[in-house]
């Protein structure tokens, strides 16, 4: 994805004048810079951070409609994000996959039944898939959802969504504008603006955090595209007035064994009727989520204990055979929502649509989904252009995202086809597609011997090739880029992830040159942002 030597070839490009310098590397900046460079326009992305070290790596996870915005009538952004799911689950199978979903109505619930039907009726007609939904009879209840609660049920229906690994894909929507040519660079934050004579916004000073030095960087335009920092930014460029109103979704981590899954289950809450889903993936069961008004730090949420007990009063609930015992949660993580400030009293009411908006020469782009980036991406570069003399932007070319596939593309079956060509164990083989994408056929290149493609203890499908395909090409920094937004093991189970580094460290040191001053540093940060995705890292209140 990322060629050795990409950041220096990046930073040279602060030199010049740009087009577009956009901040924040998050789905929404990744996706402008993408549609940027592919017209034509002379790109630099600005991230503080890792790519995807915010938001998007602690979303859902999931690619879908927002089946719960019927309810509220927001039909626009419903139909935007089916059409926008369609196009991911045929553009990039590689990074977005089909998931079966199963949703109990049960009598007495808030929403009755029949009101789930008519909303799911109205999503088939917002997609052009064939899958539509249908209700299910209790034998395939049982296949699909095993041990779900079935005394007093209205009704169970099964409809279709997307799903995909949030971290993953906003990585190659940054390598796939990379590719085309845009600046990627991670480690930069923007310490000033930049003003002419009149006031405006004409550029940015900026920090490389890895080198500790300041670089001016002049451009036609400024992109806030900072997510939940939208207005830290703003306050930092010196503009006045608070736009947003972030909102805080927890979610858990249940092991895999715990319930034998073949879909995704949306259930309702008994506090309060909200639906809260439990999605498997190969990894665990990713348990979700809250929605609840933030106020505490941005950088680093944490769910609270009263979210914690909320969400694990619903599994219990609607799993109700499942031992406890069984459904102790392997990790915890919260993730931030860039809500607009609509003034609503319950964040689930606030609309999800973005807005941009321009101030002294900041276009700020802000709201949306994750499933929505493309249809984001080209409204805010269009803004851009309208922002920028004619002459400069006769020879722009249309948007294309609509047509293009994301880095990594492969075929469905990469996993069957690493195993028959390169002997690989079947597990490996899946992590290694999953994870990397077509960088999965060059994996096998990377061994020493044959115990390179084994796993290692402790992780059945994570093996040394590939630690070190993601170290060369996935576009690491440090240490918690590599754990948390690449193998995603610190996600996935924590406690596995801090055990291992005393296996990880001769390879990673070997691979990224790290001595052991180094490494040391990078173990304790790791170890610091670890704890925002543990059970203990929970707080006591919100």
């Amino acid at each position: 994805m990322f060629h050795p030597g990409w950041r220096d070839n990046s930073l040279k490009m602060l030199d010049d004048h740009v087009d577009v310098a956009i901040i924040g590397g998050g789905i929404t900046g990744c996706g402008i810079a993408l549609d940027a460079a592919q017209r034509g326009l002379k790109t630099v992305l600005l991230e503080r951070g890792d790519i995807a070290s915010g938001t998007s790596s602690r979303s859902s996870k999931l690619i879908h409609g927002g089946l719960r915005y019927l309810k509220q009538m927001q039909f626009r952004i419903t139909r935007l994000a089916c059409r926008e799911r369609d196009r991911m689950l045929t553009l990039d199978p590689h990074l977005v996959r089909s998931i079966n979903c199963v949703y109990p109505a049960y009598e007495g619930d808030r929403t009755p039944g029949w009101q789930v039907d008519l909303g799911l009726w109205m999503y088939d007609r917002l997609t052009g898939r064939p899958e539509k939904h249908r209700q299910l009879t209790r034998k395939e209840i049982a296949e699909l959802a095993p041990g779900l609660r079935t005394d007093e049920l209205d009704r169970a229906l099964a409809y279709t969504d997307g799903v995909a690994d949030d971290a993953r894909l906003t990585l190659a929507v940054a390598a796939t504008a990379h590719a085309y040519g845009a600046a990627v660079l991670p480690r930069a934050e923007v310490e000033d603006a930049m003003r002419n004579t009149e006031g405006r916004i004409t550029g940015l000073l900026v920090r490389d955090l890895e080198n500790d030095r300041v670089v001016p960087l002049e451009a036609r335009v400024v992109i806030n595209a900072a997510g939940v920092w939208t207005d830290v930014v703003r306050f930092r460029l010196g503009l006045e007035g608070a736009r947003l109103r972030p909102s805080r979704g927890s979610h858990l981590i249940l092991p895999r064994r715990s319930i034998p899954l073949e879909a995704g289950v949306t259930f309702p809450a008994p506090d309060d009727g909200r639906p809260v889903f439990l999605i498997p993936h190969p990894e665990g069961l990713l348990l979700g989520t809250t929605d609840l008004f933030h106020t505490g730090d941005l950088d680093d949420p944490r769910p609270s204990r009263p979210e914690v007990d909320y969400l694990m009063r619903a599994v219990r609930a609607a799993f109700p055979s499942v031992p406890a015992e069984s459904l102790k949660p392997l990790g915890a993580f919260a993730g931030l929502r860039p809500i607009l400030d609509t003034y609503a009293e319950n964040p689930s009411e606030a609309s999800r649509e973005e807005d941009i908006w321009e101030e002294q020469g900041l276009l700020s782009v802000s709201g949306g989904k994750l499933t929505t980036w493309r249809s984001t991406a080209e409204e805010a570069v269009d803004a851009v252009l309208n922002l920028m003399p004619e002459e400069q932007t006769r020879s722009v070319s249309p948007c294309a995202t609509k047509g293009t596939p994301l880095a990594g593309l492969c075929p469905p079956d990469l996993g069957a086809r690493l195993d028959a060509v390169d002997g690989l164990e079947p597990g490996i083989a899946a992590g290694m597609a999953r994870r990397l994408g077509a960088l999965a056929w060059h994996t096998p290149l990377l061994t020493r011997t044959r115990r390179d493609l084994q796993p290692f203890d402790g992780t059945p499908d994570l093996c040394p090739a590939e630690v070190r395909a993601h170290l060369r090409w996935g576009g690491v920094l440090h240490l918690d880029d590599f754990l948390l937004r690449r193998v995603r093991l610190g996600l996935w189970d924590p406690a596995t992830a801090r055990e291992m580094l005393p296996i990880l460290e001769p390879i990673i040191r070997r691979e990224m040159g790290w001595g052991r001053r180094r490494w040391t540093s990078e173990e304790k940060a790791f170890n610091e942002a670890l704890t925002g995705w543990t059970v203990e890292g929970i707080g006591e209140d919100g």
